[in-house]
Order: C-alpha cells, then structure tokens, then sequence
C-alpha cells in the first residue's frame, strides 16, 4: 500500500524526463554535403582499361559518425551540437571518392563495392582523421587516411600509401569547417586519383594485363 503513492508521484518524473529527451533529439540541426569538383585546368593522366571498386573506408567508433567532429586539444574530441554530415565520414568519402575518379575520367568502371560491379581491382581506406582541429586557436580541416589497393579476386595487397591534408578555416563554426573540408578533399583527392591508376597499371603489366 505505501508503494503506490510513490510510484504515482514517480511516474511524471519519469514521464517528464522523456519528454526532455525527445526535446534534445528533435533539437534542429543543418545537414552539411561537402562537395568536390576536379580541377577543370588539371591535365588528366592516361585512361586505363580495368575496373576499381571502391570500399567503405575503415574508421574508428568516433569517426564513424555523421556528426561533425572538433578536436580543441590534442586527443579530445567534441562535435559541432547542431550540425550533420549528410553522410557517416566513412560512407560520404567512399562517395566523394568515387564522384574523384568519375569526374577524372581515367578508369573505364569505377564505383562503390556495394554496388557488386565485376572490378579487377579494389581500393581500401583506412580513415584515420576526418575533423577540425584548433591549432592555437586557429582551426584546420584535417583527412589522414591509408589507401591501399587490393587484387580484387584474391584481396592481395599491391601497394599501400598514405595521404594527408590539412586546411585552414576562416572560421571555427560548422560552416567554416564545411568550406575547409572541401578544400582538404581538393588537395587530396587529385593525389589518390593520380597514385591509383598508376600503381595499378604498374601492377596489371606485371601480370600481363
């Protein structure tokens, strides 16, 4: 009998609680979609005649995420409260790649590994940073990933490098760091797209491709 006083009195506590989480769920945020346009003026490499599939890139549990990462000292990470990717980083630079080597021109069939296209070569990422970090007081958009090129049949590894950029924001909110990170995938998209074909031209001749 004395339990269920408490239970009624406990009930709207509990009752508002979850409507205070539902409020911080529904918070409104802004989906943020980086975009990459290939250097009009660059001079394409030679156009190859095998097929890439591209991986979903591998991440840590902080990084696989669609939030928007800051890291205001080393080794501590927050998110921008109020802003999305339009993507988890992983899945939004697997897709930004493959927009990369569409928009180069240089391999006949490219395109996601989920889509089970037949490819001759497979492309894996090890997404190491993707977030902005203030460097004393000045915030950079920074992607570190390993990239390593796969024989498709046998999931060989044919040759690994790394590849870093690093850009400067105008500013240290969630727009600022949107137009940072487009400039970071302007630099190191061009140096995966360029570094692929030619090691896996190098590769097919040796085979005999």
């Amino acid at each position: 009998m004395i339990l269920r006083p408490r239970l009624l009195v406990l009930l709207p506590l509990l009752l508002a609680g979850c409507s205070s989480l539902l409020n911080v769920q529904r918070a409104p945020f802004t989906t943020y979609s980086p975009r990459y346009v290939a250097d009009a003026a660059a001079a394409p490499g030679p156009r190859v005649g095998w097929q890439l599939a591209i991986e979903t890139p591998l991440a840590s549990d902080a990084l696989e995420t669609s939030r928007m990462l800051v890291m205001p000292t080393p080794g501590v990470i927050e998110v921008f409260p109020n802003a999305r990717w339009r993507d988890p980083a992983p899945a939004l630079l697997r897709s930004l790649v493959v927009q990369g080597f569409e928009q180069s021109g240089r391999i006949v069939g490219v395109g996601s590994a989920a889509s089970g296209m037949s490819a001759d070569y497979a492309l894996a990422l090890d997404l190491r940073d993707f977030q902005l970090e203030l460097r004393d007081g000045a915030p950079h958009a920074v992607i570190r990933f390993q990239a390593r090129l796969l024989d498709y049949t046998t999931n060989r590894v044919l040759a690994s490098q790394a590849f870093a950029a690093d850009a400067p924001a105008s500013t240290a909110d969630a727009a600022g760091a949107c137009v940072a990170f487009e400039a970071a995938l302007d630099t190191i998209l061009p140096q995966l797209v360029d570094w692929t074909p030619r090691e896996g031209e190098r590769r097919h001749a040796e085979r005999g491709g």
